[in-house]
């Protein structure tokens, strides 16, 4: 499929794992081992913006709780959340703020993480080192700004990738991956020193271009029932049946010279078109999940999920006696049984991109950080440029306020089944008005829509 506009490079392929793949995932989701929600742990807590629960900063409308409920912080996915639970989403749903959350807390089994013991070799995995494959990561690898500013020391026929993450993913009816960017690494800052979203914003401002370590994102349908091809198919068709497709925006944002202020600023053309990948069973597409807005449609639209909290962790396995999945809290409590095939299993897969083996080695021995402060001084500059920062003197959490609101942005609920008001999840206002206002006015109005 072709566009006129400046779009990501991204790859399809059709019967992507053998027959003997699919059964070591499949044998690796079955065996009753759990799968846990993913909720927000993180290596580091703040960028500044902390306080202790109880203080007048708990109040901003970005904080929450941390894990242990000890001070008042900005969550893992900010950027994630926040636009979710605000727009409804790619379909714009409208729902009460507890169910949204229950809605984007997905299960999830690491089996390859650097630095820690893999459960997979991915060297009995073929796939990841076929000919057609590499060759089409190499390709999304030289799409990208950095290699393509110095296309002589970063040739395509060089490039090395390395496997850094590698997991299953299952998501009960009802549930969906919203819309996102994978989270991005940098040549000194990575989730192990910098928040989540500041990461997030680092790349979406293009300001920390230069220090950006490429990456390729691979995503996989994985069924659960005795193994078979599929014939080709269109490759790119409309969301039919129950969901659950996946969905990306290929359009690239690039510079543009503002004719008034004459500063450059991101240009916003083309930024709510999206394509739908139907979910085939073994179909997988490869792309720039840290460029490349992306996510998975609701699976089974109609079903409700139980109301997770995103402070606990929720797990599911799969016990073989009785051949379903049994849901439990964060105490252990059985929630739900699902029938084996009610859930949707998803394989996904994230790998750097090395310009040669030896900024690979570089990569891998880097012993010095970006600071924050660091970070913090080049969003100032860039605020200032744009006649955006009130004083030079703003506390973290006001700064990031203005960062967020500046630089932030996911695509309008563009698909035809939107229902909320101009791009906005009314739904919300309980969790925003006084209580009186709420309970007297809001709930009469709001019941039997929300």
């Amino acid at each position: 499929m072709s566009f006129q506009a400046s779009i990501h490079i991204n790859g399809y392929f059709e019967n992507f794992f053998d027959k003997k793949s699919i059964d070591l995932f499949r044998d690796l989701a079955l065996n009753g081992e759990a799968l846990t929600t993913i909720v927000d742990d993180k290596s580091v807590e703040s960028a500044g913006e902390a306080v202790t629960v109880g203080h007048a900063d708990c109040r901003h409308p970005f904080m929450t709780l941390n894990l242990n409920r000890t001070i008042c912080h900005f969550s893992n996915r900010l950027d994630v959340g926040m636009h979710f639970v605000k727009t409804g989403g790619f379909n714009g749903h409208i729902e009460y703020y507890e169910r949204m959350v229950a809605r984007i807390i997905p299960f999830r089994r690491r089996l390859v993480q650097k630095n820690y013991n893999s459960l997979i070799n991915l060297k009995n995995l073929p796939e990841f080192n076929s000919v057609k494959f590499i060759d089409r990561v190499k390709e999304i690898c030289a799409d990208c700004y950095l290699f393509k500013k110095d296309p002589s020391s970063h040739k395509k026929s060089s490039i090395l990738n390395e496997m850094f993450q590698l997991d299953l993913l299952l998501m009960l009816p009802g549930q969906e991956l919203p819309m996102h960017l994978n989270v991005p690494y940098f040549w000194g800052a990575d989730r192990n020193t910098l928040p989540q979203w500041l990461l997030v914003l680092m790349k979406k401002s293009k300001l920390f271009d230069h220090l950006f370590i490429p990456q390729v994102q691979g995503f996989s349908w994985l069924d659960l029932e005795q193994y078979t091809g599929v014939e080709p198919t269109e490759q790119y068709v409309d969301i039919n049946g129950d969901g659950g497709d996946f969905y990306f925006y290929p359009y690239k944002e690039q510079l543009k010279k503002n004719p008034i202020t004459n500063v450059e600023e991101v240009s916003k053309e083309n930024a709510n078109k999206y394509v739908i990948l139907k979910q085939v069973a073994n179909s997988a597409i490869v792309l720039d999940g840290a460029q490349v807005i992306h996510g998975v449609d609701r699976y089974r639209h109609y079903d409700i999920p139980p109301l997770f909290s995103h402070n606990h962790h929720y797990k599911i396995r799969f016990n073989k006696e009785t051949n379903l999945w049994t849901l439990y809290d964060f105490q252990d409590n059985e929630l739900r049984n699902y029938y084996k095939n009610d859930v949707k299993l998803m394989v996904v897969w994230n790998m750097h991109c090395f310009a040669t083996e030896q900024e690979k080695i570089k990569f891998h021995s880097q012993t010095e950080n970006i600071t924050l402060d660091y970070v913090m001084n080049v969003f100032k500059e860039d605020l200032k440029k744009k006649d955006r920062l009130p004083t030079d003197d703003l506390e973290p959490l006001n700064l990031w306020t203005i960062v967020i609101k500046e630089y932030l942005s996911y695509p309008a609920n563009t698909h035809q089944q939107s229902s909320t008001f101009f791009g906005i999840n009314y739904c919300l206002l309980p969790n925003i008005v006084p209580k009186w206002i709420s309970e007297n006015f809001l709930q009469p109005f709001l019941e039997g829509r929300c």
